[in-house]
């Protein structure tokens, strides 16, 4: 016998940084802000928008941001466009609205006054060596903090599963990843 569950990966993962509050007015998770505008909730972008992520989900928060009135939109990447999950056409498309993407930086502090975004304290990054994934490892520049202005900052940097349909005693193990543990034999 056997169990799926096939839940999704409809949580935004938290960015971990300073700041990162879901009081902030301003401040928006990828995956809740596009849902919210799919269905119709009255979402308010300011006239600056900071995106951080490099996949899809960010890419398509941007364009969005862009429609919903926004001036400028920019999208901050730990990588470089190689690195980036992004996909090639998602990616023209940002391009070629005017969107720019701000590669090999990483929002160290989202900054807000009086519970409203003000904007996006940054570090450039280089590339190390590569991660399990392959991927080349971004590492910060000392000294190569700088200050972005942002009304509005929308984190999009993955997703996760959201398992809160289990009860809270359940028997079933997690990972540190949020996953369930499931018995390797195939």
């Amino acid at each position: 016998a056997a169990v799926f569950i096939a839940a999704g990966a409809q949580r935004s993962q938290r960015i971990g940084i300073p700041g990162e509050l879901e009081d902030v007015e301003d401040f928006y998770y990828g995956l809740r802000f596009l849902r919210d505008v799919k269905v119709g909730k009255q979402v308010r972008v300011g006239r600056r928008v900071a995106v951080i992520g490099g996949g899809n989900v960010a890419l398509d928060a941007a364009r969005t941001a862009l429609r919903l009135g926004a001036e400028e939109v920019n999208i901050y990447y730990r990588r470089s466009r190689s690195e980036m999950p992004g996909t090639e056409v998602e990616y023209d498309e940002v391009v070629a609205e005017g969107i720019k993407v701000n590669f090999l930086v990483s929002p160290t502090r989202i900054v807000s006054n009086n519970w409203r975004a003000t904007g996006l304290q940054c570090i450039q990054m280089r590339l190390g060596e590569p991660d399990g994934h392959g991927r080349r490892r971004p590492v910060p520049i000392s000294g190569s903090d700088f200050f972005v202005e942002a009304d509005t900052v929308i984190a999009a940097v993955g997703q996760a599963p959201d398992l809160s349909f289990l009860p809270p005693d359940s028997a079933l193990e997690r990972t540190r990843w949020e996953t369930l543990v499931v018995d390797g034999n195939k």
